[in-house]
């Protein structure tokens, strides 16, 4: 099994012809399918809607050929489990807002991302994953976070790159 859980920056790249999914496809046939949080499908589900909704087909297309690539032997969907969910809310009451900087989004765009970063760390450190994301200083705030709530239990390492 792939050790790195593929955050939303990862997953939502995942196109027929992308090289994120040659990559997926080819763990997939060695038994590895790549993890990947549930919550990072709500994140990704709810842009692609977003798009398909206004009229765009491609994005019609692309949420078909998603859900049935999720049903599929080449990504494995971590879900938010009891044991995560415990652990979502302590990161949650000790990281209420996402840490400062620049972000175009609404404040309230920004506290949902914020949210979901929060269970998709708890997801990957419930099942002792890694975390693999382009957005390293919000994962960072939570590995730490984490290790103060849990010392003693492995880091939750975080990494720039998805292999």
């Amino acid at each position: 099994m792939v050790d790195r859980l593929w955050d939303t920056t990862f997953a939502s790249r995942i196109r027929p012809d992308s090289s994120l999914f040659d990559y997926a496809v080819s763990e997939s046939l060695q038994g590895r399918p790549v993890p990947i949080a549930a919550p990072s499908l709500t994140e990704m589900f709810y842009g692609i809607e977003l798009k398909a909704v206004s009229g765009d087909r491609r994005f019609g297309a692309l949420r078909d050929w998603l859900v049935r690539l999720i049903g599929s032997q080449v990504l494995n969907v971590i879900s938010l489990d009891g044991r995560a969910a415990v652990i979502a809310g302590r990161l949650r009451a000790e990281n209420p807002h996402p840490p400062p900087g620049r972000d175009s989004r609404s404040k309230t765009m920004r506290q949902a991302a914020w949210l979901f970063d929060i269970q998709i760390a708890a997801v990957a450190f419930a099942a002792g994953l890694d975390v693999a994301t382009r957005n390293i200083r919000d994962f960072e705030v939570l590995s730490a976070s984490l290790e103060r709530l849990y010392p003693g239990a492995p880091t939750l390492a975080v990494y720039p790159d998805f292999r």
